[in-house]
């Protein structure tokens, strides 16, 4: 390629002419544009997976939902701790 054809299509002869510089800034600005769409896609799906995790793990919602099922694991862990204590010690 001759230092004319270059100056023919619009870019400066030689490395780093202001058409590579501004080729870099816009793949730049592109890139940074793209890591801080994915930086809301994860914040937002964080922010969700947190409030699923409390809403499983609400022990009060369990109660209202399955309050004979609550208390039959209290009945049980209730005589196993009774029966543990009250064992003699070997």
């Amino acid at each position: 390629m001759s230092a004319g054809s270059s100056a023919a299509d619009g870019r400066a002869p030689g490395p780093g002419g202001p058409s590579r510089t501004d080729d870099l800034s816009d793949e730049l600005a592109q890139a940074e544009s793209e890591v801080e769409r994915a930086r809301e896609r994860v914040t937002s799906s964080m922010l969700a997976l947190r409030a699923e995790v409390v809403r499983q793990f609400d022990w009060k919602r369990f109660v209202r939902r399955e309050p004979l099922a609550f208390m039959g694991v209290a009945l049980a862990l209730g005589f196993w701790l009774g029966f543990r204590r009250s064992s003699p010690p070997t």
